[in-house]
């Protein structure tokens, strides 16, 4: 949640800088080092999460994904690369999208409610 948000305030700063606050380029190349090491602080807990089956694999990779992602994007953002930047911005909010559905809702895995839902028939004695 707090990777989604710190996300969100991104094109807001840039929007900041591009109608003439030069002030808010400083606090947008801040506020991307916060994204990066919050995704990674995701990302590690995504894999202990996911492994005990409280999250779908993909909340794992998608995470880990953003992750690279994100580095590029704070490397061309950086280097003043902004035919790069800006689609990889566009890029990783379909990813943030993707990935809040699957960490706010309780999962249930796809085998663990079948399971319930279809009995495995016991053996009967003697057969």
């Amino acid at each position: 949640m707090l990777h989604a948000l710190s996300f969100l305030l991104q094109p807001i700063l840039a929007g900041l800088f591009l109608s003439g606050q030069d002030t808010a380029i400083d606090s947008h190349a801040t506020n991307a080092m916060v994204v990066v090491t919050l995704c990674l602080v995701m990302t590690v807990l995504a894999f202990p999460a996911w492994r005990r089956g409280l999250v779908p694999r993909a909340a794992f990779t998608i995470s880990a994904a953003l992750l690279v992602v994100e580095i590029v994007q704070t490397g061309a953002g950086f280097g003043h690369v902004m035919w790069i930047h800006i689609p990889l911005g566009v890029l990783m909010m379909g990813g943030v999208a993707q990935l809040m559905p699957m960490i706010m809702r309780t999962y249930t895995p796809a085998a663990a409610s079948a399971a319930a839902v279809v009995p495995f028939p016991a053996a009967e004695a003697g057969e």
